[in-house]
């Protein structure tokens, strides 16, 4: 196979050392680290493998196939799947060591305890997102239900809708809501072992949250969940682990009222130089990147003109700019740095989404392995 000169460089030991640090907000806490969407485009394997030696207890996904994926890799430790498996995958979750499904749902319930009596399970509550659980109000009738279903309730567990907007209201709400839940079960007779909350929004602005366990996504990969954390970030040291870079393939002058990339988005109103890079939508760019993206090349920025193609990015540059010239779409290079962040902020996304949507097209290169 050839080597692309287009990859993503990610740093293991900035991931160790965002490990150390979110690990001791919650001293008190198992740690558990996200890992949906192959790792948030990181690479789910080599993440998986870092993380547990960094210290990490449990490991979370969010499909089935994911946990397949860990497992037929040799990751052998706890694993939660964040929703509920469809009743029909429920037999290769119970065929998959050390692996607990979520449930939240009748049929869910007794899927899961038809293929696999007196498993561990943990029960999503429901608070205030509305996105799936059951109402904190029905939690007691859900684990009565998957107890006599012959299931052991191992965790309970709620998500934010807020916590990375720290001021928002909702977050108090949803905490009060999941704690009269909570002893609503006990009151029944049910004591969860496992008891979470905390995302990485919460692990960092809601110690309160924190219970046995906190689950940590966005922020073990030095992105921030929103702006308003930003400064928490920083103040933390927690530190961006991945770095999208191409090079500059070729490089060409056009006159002024040419235009550039399909669709003839934006137009030279001088003679203009460009560059174009090796890389496009097909490898996760956002198409929108073409609008206000920009991108670093000898430390300097320079701005992407033009829809993003499938396979290839333009660039107005100056006469310093050479073909071969790294260029850097999200890191550091000299004194100037691209996050995820700000990126989101320019496009009017988030971080989450800018690095979920890397391609599996696109290399990854592991530093400090």
């Amino acid at each position: 196979m050839t080597k692309r000169p287009t990859n993503f460089q990610v740093s293991l030991s900035d991931l160790r050392h965002n490990v150390e640090v979110l690990r001791g907000l919650a001293p008190g806490s198992l740690f558990c680290a996200v890992l949906k969407a192959d790792a948030y485009g990181h690479g789910a394997v080599t993440i998986a493998q870092t993380v547990l030696e960094a210290g990490a207890d449990w490991l979370a996904v969010a499909l089935t196939d994911e946990a397949v994926e860990l497992r037929a890799a040799g990751i052998t430790a706890p694993l939660l799947i964040l929703s509920e498996p469809a009743p029909d995958e429920m037999a290769t979750v119970a065929g998959l060591a050390e692996v607990r499904p979520t449930v939240y749902t009748k049929a869910g319930i007794e899927a899961f305890a038809a293929v696999a009596p007196g498993a561990p399970v943990h029960l999503k509550i429901e608070t205030g997102l509305h996105r799936v659980g059951v109402p904190a109000d029905e939690a007691v009738a859900a684990a009565e239900h998957l107890q006599s279903c012959g299931l052991f309730l191992e965790g309970a567990f709620t998500h934010f809708a807020m916590a990375a907007e720290p001021e928002s209201p909702l977050t108090q709400r949803q905490h009060q809501r999941f704690d009269t839940a909570l002893e609503d079960l006990t009151t029944a007779g049910h004591r969860p072992q496992l008891v979470h909350a905390a995302n990485s929004a919460a692990t960092m602005a809601f110690p309160q949250t924190h219970y046995s366990l906190v689950r940590c996504g966005i922020a073990l990969y030095g992105a921030d969940p929103s702006p308003e954390l930003r400064p928490r970030m920083d103040e933390l040291g927690l530190r961006p682990i991945g770095s999208l870079v191409s090079v500059v393939a070729h490089r060409h002058r056009i006159e002024p009222g040419e235009t550039v990339s399909y669709g003839q988005r934006w137009q030279a109103t001088e003679t203009t130089e460009l560059a174009t890079l090796p890389l496009g939508y097909a490898d996760g760019l956002m198409r929108s990147w073409g609008d206000a993206g920009q991108v670093l090349i000898n430390g300097r920025r320079y701005p992407i003109r033009g829809a993003i193609t499938m396979d290839q990015t333009m660039v107005e540059v100056d006469q310093t700019v050479k073909v071969g010239d790294q260029v850097v779409l999200l890191g550091r290079q000299g004194n100037e740095t691209i996050t995820a962040g700000d990126m989101g902020d320019v496009l009017g996304t988030i971080s989450y989404e800018l690095l979920a949507k890397l391609g599996r097209r696109l290399p990854i290169k592991y530093l400090d392995e």
